[in-house]
């Protein structure tokens, strides 16, 4: 039965990292393609975009959390999970931070 436990929270820890540098290549994808053709459009797409990532990558965030709390001899491995996820938010917030004072929308 632990041997179970401890497979899902190495899925669990596997799937947020691919979920962080997902929602890194995507949110980078955008906006290099605002970058190079500047459309209301694209803004749109990535706002609703950020929306839906912020959502699920707080959810994978809180099972983080909740991971830490029931695995704490693993907190070394999920502590640098959980610094990846948290990574992509000044990342996020400089591009939102460029992509506003460049566009004159």
């Amino acid at each position: 039965m632990e041997t179970t436990l401890e497979n899902n929270a190495e899925n669990d820890s596997k799937f947020t990292t691919y979920l962080a540098l997902g929602s890194f290549g995507v949110g980078s994808l955008l906006f290099f393609a605002f970058m190079l053709h500047p459309n209301p459009t694209l803004i749109y797409i990535g706002i609703c975009y950020v929306i839906c990532a912020l959502l699920v990558n707080t959810v994978a965030f809180i099972s983080l959390i909740i991971e830490l709390l029931l695995h704490w001899d693993n907190r070394e491995q999920i502590a640098i999970k959980m610094l990846i996820m948290l990574a992509n938010l000044p990342i996020a917030f400089l591009y939102l931070n460029i992509i506003f004072n460049y566009s004159h929308f």
